[in-house]
Order: C-alpha cells, then structure tokens, then sequence
C-alpha cells in the first residue's frame, strides 16, 4: 500500500434502480457535510442514523432513520463526524439479512448500525487514542450511514483529505491488496485473472496485479466497463456478456 497514492481510485458506481432507496434516506439528513457545522466542532446532543429494528429481505425493507444521543467513548473510541459513506451492496444486503458475518443481527434485540466504510473528520477521542486529534481527516470503518459514528481508533486510517475518493480504501483496497499480496502471494510476470474487474474491489486488484508486475485478464459486464478497465492498464479485458470467458482465457 506504499504506493496507493499511485492508484485510480473510483467512487462506488451503482446501479440507481438497485440503490435508489439508500440515496433517498441519505438525502434526508439535513445537515450532513453542512458548511456550517464543518466550520465548527460543536458536537450535537443527537444525530441521524440509518439502523435496522430486525433483519429482511432487502436493506430498504429494514432501514429507518432514527434520531440518536451522541454516544459517550471508550478510552479506545473516537467519534467521527462522518462526511462521506461507501456504498457496499453486498455487505448491506447480508447485514439486512443477517447473513455470513453479520449473523448476530438476526438475533439482535435492539436495532442495529447500517453502513460500514467511510470518511469524515475525528470529532472526540478517548483518553487513550494515540495518532488522531480532533480535525484529523481519517477513513473508518463503522456505522458511516449516520451522520456521526462510534469507531475504535485501530479502525481509523489517516487521510490527507476528507474527500470521497479514499472511501474504499479501508475495505475495497485492503481486500484487494491481501487477497493478492497475502493470500495469492503474486509474483512478477505472472498471469492473474480479475473477475468483476470494474467494481469496488476488482478495480483496485487491477492496479495492484499491474504494479506488480503481472499481466492482469479481467472480466466485466459492460462496454463501459471494458473502457473503464482497459484505462485502469488491464492488458486483457473479456465481457462475459459478449464473450465465452473460458474460450478467451485459452
């Protein structure tokens, strides 16, 4: 991750008819990224949140905006003041669920936090936070659909800005990098396939096959997509929706 400063990093691009939902009930914070409130550090007595009461099917049957107190911190807390959330649909759809990871969530007897990473600005630490003061910009990963979330400090990752571009570097990034660099060990001048190229993981294993070394085979689902990868330095881009994935690997 030396040289993530090196990478294209894209905003989630999701299909609006799928995410529809989540764009409203977020629209509805009036006060989220707020000129006025970034100007200050005056913490609210409250905030929205989007949770869930019970698991579903979907997460726009579960999700509901509700009004919280400001939490108090643990010594290894710090409270960030959330500007910019990631939208990971896989991930929100099991925690709707309450599936995988998220499998306490069916049995959760109070509602429970949607959203996972984001970037804001540290608004509080706790007593034994080292490295981040308040008005630090920091990625995190917690409840980022809030306007303000509870996070432990080793969750934060120092930004040089709080801009949406560095979203998904804690979760999308740093699976990419351990998947290639930890899990497939990958060496120069191997050969790797990339599937779902273009998306929120797949986009960065692209770039980091390519830095180092490998000659990267992705696959898509679109023309745009194609163009998108094919800028990203992918040597071989297949469309599976066009193309026989497997006669084009041989």
């Amino acid at each position: 991750l030396n040289l993530i400063n090196s990478l294209t990093i894209d905003t989630y691009q999701m299909k609006a008819t799928m995410y529809k939902d989540i764009f409203f009930l977020l629209s509805l914070f009036s006060n989220w990224a707020d000129a006025e409130s970034l100007a200050s550090n005056v913490i609210p007595k409250s905030f929205q949140a989007l949770v869930a009461a019970k698991t579903g099917d979907t997460f726009s049957q579960v999700a509901q905006i509700k009004s919280l107190p400001i939490p108090s911190l643990e010594k290894d807390e710090a409270l960030i003041r959330v500007l910019y959330a990631g939208i990971n649909g896989g991930c929100e759809t099991f925690r709707a669920r309450g599936e995988f990871v998220f499998g306490e969530n069916a049995e959760a007897k109070e509602p429970f936090a949607l959203g996972a990473e984001g970037v804001g600005i540290v608004a509080a630490v706790g007593s034994d936070v080292e490295g981040y003061a308040v008005g630090d910009a920091v990625c995190f990963v917690g409840s980022a659909f809030a306007e303000y979330s509870k996070c432990k400090a080793n969750f934060l990752w120092s930004i040089p800005e709080a801009l949406p571009e560095y979203v998904g570097l804690a979760v999308s990034g740093l699976t990419a990098c351990a998947m290639l660099e930890q899990t497939g060990d990958i060496k120069e001048g191997e050969t790797v396939l990339i599937t779902a190229a273009a998306g929120g993981a797949g986009h960065f294993a692209v770039q980091f096959a390519k830095l180092a070394g490998c000659t990267v085979i992705g696959t898509c689902g679109s023309e745009e997509k194609v163009k998108a990868l094919e800028a990203l330095g992918c040597d071989h881009v297949i469309n599976y929706k066009s193309q026989d994935v497997a006669a084009e690997i041989k």
